[in-house]
């Protein structure tokens, strides 16, 4: 539908969520993307930018809103980059999720009979975050970037953050404003044990020395920041207690340095090594190989029940802190290579080394180009680990080339609040 007028206003319904922060209109069969929409919406728009196959817009009023429309409960929504679907009912959310794994696997991928499982939601729509950036600006307040810019909306609070998180933004803020060390962003982690916010400051340039004092004061009980971390290209110094708990089963967590990647949603992260441990069905003869292993989310959950894991990773902290877990957990048949992965996993094919099953769970750019060599390691199930619909599309196609179908495709909602979705993707020769 479309209504135009003399401010060059259209008016349009919204059809569906794009992946991103838009909803998707049409106006005489062009598509309109239009953030801050929702599907059923009826919008007063009008033209940010125009580009050759489609418009971007923005909302200049709603002038019939959406039954999955809400008001958001932060008052940041519409200036921060953080939350772009917190206008919607969660219900909608998951749905418009599950259905963006499908649409870019059947239209990225050309991929077709899988069974795709039902959404699975996260235990928490808020407070869900154990790890959170505040990037720092140039009068050292503390904030996220607005949305596609660098433009620093400064925040008091984040209501998808722990709320042990939410309550040490005043005091770091007071912090870097007195610190002589210039600080480029800071991250505020939590771990599943009490007494364990760390937070993680980075810098472009040395530690300024007068600053030791203001960083061995912030520790304590009485900040309730109990680690930091400070961080330049080829340094890096840490005052109190530097790690967290990460519960992955009932009898099974790790203890990793804050600074390295852990996934941010607690209990999303457990239901995901549990749909991976279900969906494997990994036995005593098995040789698994998993890439991208961090620092053993994956690794350790799945060695108890294998003969043998191959654990690649190209960051040596991550490689280190799972060596290190390995050990606490007596857990002794891990072969540990850190390595880029894909020269680990040409090494291993020219090697003639074989697998079973093979686990991987790359960053968003995904895992492009290895699909040849992974073929060659004779696994008869591969278990893709994805947060980003798009890549994981594109590899999946490259490996159905491979020999390899799609048997099952689980979406987990890590991220509520956001456009982004993790997905299990089951493949099998």
């Amino acid at each position: 539908m479309l209504q135009t007028n003399a401010k060059n206003e259209v008016t349009l319904e919204i059809d569906a969520l794009a992946y991103g922060p838009y909803g998707i209109g049409r106006v005489d069969k062009r598509v309109w993307m239009v953030p801050h929409s929702a599907p059923g919406d009826t919008l007063a728009a009008r033209v940010v930018k125009e580009h050759e196959r489609f418009s971007i817009g923005e909302v200049v009023r709603v002038v019939y809103p959406s039954a999955a429309r809400r008001t958001p409960l932060c008052p940041y929504v519409g200036t921060c980059g953080g939350c772009a679907w917190q206008h919607l009912h969660y219900e909608a959310q998951l749905k418009a999720k599950q259905q963006s794994v499908d649409d870019a696997l059947r239209r990225i991928g050309k991929l077709g009979g899988y069974d795709l499982r039902p959404i699975i939601p996260s235990t928490q729509e808020y407070r869900y975050r154990r790890r959170i950036r505040l990037q720092v600006g140039p009068a050292n307040e503390l904030g996220f970037y607005g949305a596609s810019s660098h433009h620093l909306v400064e925040i008091e609070s984040c209501v998808i953050a722990d709320e042990r998180l939410d309550r040490a933004f005043a005091t770091l803020r007071r912090w870097a404003r007195g610190m002589s060390t210039a600080i480029e962003h800071i991250e505020i982690v939590a771990g599943d044990e009490p007494n364990q916010t760390v937070a993680v400051a980075s810098t472009h340039d040395r530690f300024l020395p007068s600053d030791e004092p203001a960083c061995a004061n912030l520790v304590g009980a009485q900040s309730g920041i109990h680690g930091l971390i400070v961080a330049g290209r080829h340094w890096r110094k840490r005052w109190g207690e530097s790690r967290i708990t990460v519960k992955l089963r009932s009898d099974l967590s790790l203890s990793v340095e804050a600074d390295v990647f852990t996934q941010i949603n607690p209990e999303g992260n457990r239901r995901m090594v549990d749909e991976l441990l279900t969906a494997g069905d990994f036995q005593r003869n098995d040789r698994v190989l998993e890439l991208f292993c961090g620092a053993g989310n994956f690794t350790l959950p799945v060695a108890r029940q294998t003969e043998a894991v191959v654990a690649v990773e190209g960051h040596r902290p991550s490689i280190n802190n799972g060596k290190l877990n390995a050990q606490r957990n007596s857990i002794a048949n891990i072969r540990w290579m850190c390595a880029p992965v894909p020269k680990a996993v040409a090494e291993l094919k020219r090697r003639r080394e074989k697998f079973t099953q093979i686990v991987l769970d790359p960053p968003r750019a995904g895992a492009k180009g290895i699909e040849a060599d992974l073929a060659a390691l004779g696994a008869e199930k591969i278990f893709y680990v994805s947060c980003n619909p798009t890549t994981l599309s594109r590899d999946l196609a490259a490996l159905s080339k491979h020999g390899y179908q799609l048997r099952i495709v689980q979406p987990i909602d890590l991220f509520p609040q956001t456009f982004h979705v993790e997905t299990l993707a089951v493949l099998q020769r």
